[in-house]
């Protein structure tokens, strides 16, 4: 985290998935404040399912008086944390009444935490838009798929009667830099791997004309995902992703393909994107980011 902080990287997303075996967000989250002075920190992301509102509110309002100011709530209806203990994510309802109740206790409390929500399906999205003050979209990297998204927290935004420019969008790409083309693909595949699964739940909206190519790939790859493998480096089902889809779906490549990526993601409209990176060496990839891609892109 002092790294991100020192690369004036503005914020970090600490996952929360317990089942796997990750470490507990909010422990992780504490140290990360108290190291650190300036970088943002947020879930990215929880769920309504495993904590009740009060346990967030006050994990949060606790966050917030580690490090002011630079606290957020990352949260979705719930994958991994919940689909790995034999649970189904969240209504969006349900997501919905968790976030007023969140909000609640931070009124009472006195703080400022804003809300991301995250979204990958068309309903996500436009409740995004709805009830964020901004927006987590995993929805992969191709710019007709940044296009979908951005219209769709838009329409939802505006059905609300809110500025659609108020509310925050980041996309969260999974990244893999690597001059060998096998070696990015390779670490990049357990993140497309998960862009296909929510290909399966969405297929129209993940699918476009533009991406209709990658159909059987996306559907092959999601018949096996093993949610208990969540985006492991090792698991199986990466060995089923195709280079299209890798491509299509995450920051991957050489800095200078990479580099291309992003501005490609920016011309469709990204001004913020969030890095995952995927793999298994996760700090080199962020500091080949930082060293070779970064340069290129200021």
């Amino acid at each position: 985290m002092r790294f991100l902080e020192a690369s004036r990287l503005h914020c970090a997303w600490i996952a929360d998935s317990p089942p796997l075996g990750w470490p507990d967000v909010y422990v992780t989250l504490a140290l990360c404040a108290a190291a650190t002075s300036r970088i943002a920190l947020a879930p990215g992301v929880t769920n309504p399912l495993t904590r009740h509102p009060s346990v967030t509110a006050n994990a949060l309002v606790t966050l917030h008086r580690l490090a002011p100011g630079r606290v957020a709530l990352g949260i979705g209806v719930g994958y991994s944390a919940v689909r790995a203990v034999g649970l189904k994510p969240a209504t969006l309802s349900v997501l919905n009444d968790y976030v007023v109740e969140c909000r609640r206790t931070f009124d009472v409390r006195g703080v400022s935490v804003p809300v991301y929500v995250a979204a990958s399906g068309p309903r996500a999205l436009a409740t995004a838009g709805r009830i964020g003050d901004g927006a987590m979209v995993t929805v992969g990297t191709h710019p007709a798929l940044v296009r979908r998204a951005l219209a769709t927290i838009r329409d939802g935004a505006q059905t609300a009667g809110r500025d659609p420019t108020t509310v925050d969008v980041v996309f969260l790409a999974g990244l893999a830099v690597a001059d060998d083309w096998e070696e990015a693909r390779r670490e990049a595949s357990p993140v497309a791997a998960r862009r296909a699964k929510d290909a399966e739940f969405h297929p129209e909206f993940f699918l476009p004309r533009e991406l209709e190519h990658l159909r059987h790939d996306a559907e092959m790859v999601a018949r096996h995902y093993d949610v208990h493998r969540h985006v492991d480096p090792e698991a199986p089902h990466n060995r089923l992703v195709s280079d299209a889809l890798v491509d299509a779906m995450t920051l991957v490549g050489s800095p200078g393909r990479v580099a291309e990526q992003l501005r490609a993601m920016a011309e469709a409209g990204a001004d913020r994107v969030a890095l995952f990176p995927a793999g298994a060496r996760r700090r080199s990839t962020v500091e080949r980011f930082v060293r070779d891609v970064l340069p290129q892109l200021t």
